[in-house]
């Protein structure tokens, strides 16, 4: 009887660690693998490898060198390249997505806006990167008083990421009001977001884009 007992015990108990397994990579898996290629900045210092797991190979630097995303594994893994300081070459390496986010312990989730509106690299509505549609499906990465992170689909065919207004979720409306009187930046106001393109100049404003990610 009591080897009858133990071994349903160690039964449960194996059940036990396999559905916690389960559940944690379940829980890590909450990247969007088809958002590339990524145009962005770092909010925050992001550690980068020669491998997922790898050796670490540097920093990429805060809020001045724009980082281009080419792929993004479901375990929140990215591939990517960016621009150090007094190099001329971009620098290809791996990087954690929750890192270039900003805000590792946010859980990323799907919605949709209300109406259009711009989007902007900073939480005070400065350096305009794209203007977000009503009609696009959105990955929130981040929230921050009345703001919230998003992943959108930009002009010239680049995914960003932008700060805009959370009242203006779907998720969010029944807090939504006078969205009519809603103050934003214009285009012409906003600081540029500039970039690279293939001829050496540059394009700003978020939209246009034509990379050259050797530049």
């Amino acid at each position: 009887m009591n080897e009858v007992m133990f071994a349903v015990k160690k039964f449960l108990a194996l059940s036990l660690i396999c559905a916690l397994m389960v559940s944690t990579t379940t829980a890590e898996a909450k990247f969007e693998s088809k958002k590339v290629p990524l145009l962005t900045y770092a909010e925050t210092s992001v550690s980068v490898y020669d491998s997922p797991d790898g050796k670490k190979k540097g920093t990429i630097p805060v809020g001045t060198s724009l980082v281009l995303v080419k792929s993004i594994q479901e375990d929140g893994w990215a591939y990517g390249s960016y621009k150090a300081e007094n190099q001329k070459r971009r620098i290809y390496c791996w990087f954690k997505m929750s890192e270039l986010q900003g805000y590792p312990d946010f859980e990323n989730y799907t919605d949709q806006v209300n109406y259009d509106l711009e989007a902007y690299r900073t939480r005070t509505a400065s350096n305009y990167v794209g203007k977000v549609a009503s009609s696009e499906d959105l990955i929130v990465v981040a929230a921050r008083g009345d703001r919230v992170k998003v992943i959108f689909e930009a002009d010239g065919g680049y995914y960003r990421m932008g700060w805009i207004l959370k009242s203006s979720l779907k998720t969010n409306s029944s807090t939504t009001s006078n969205i009519t009187t809603i103050t934003t930046v214009s285009d012409t106001t906003a600081a540029s977001d500039t970039t690279y393109n293939t001829t050496g100049s540059t394009s700003s404003n978020g939209s246009n884009y034509d990379y050259d990610d050797d530049k």
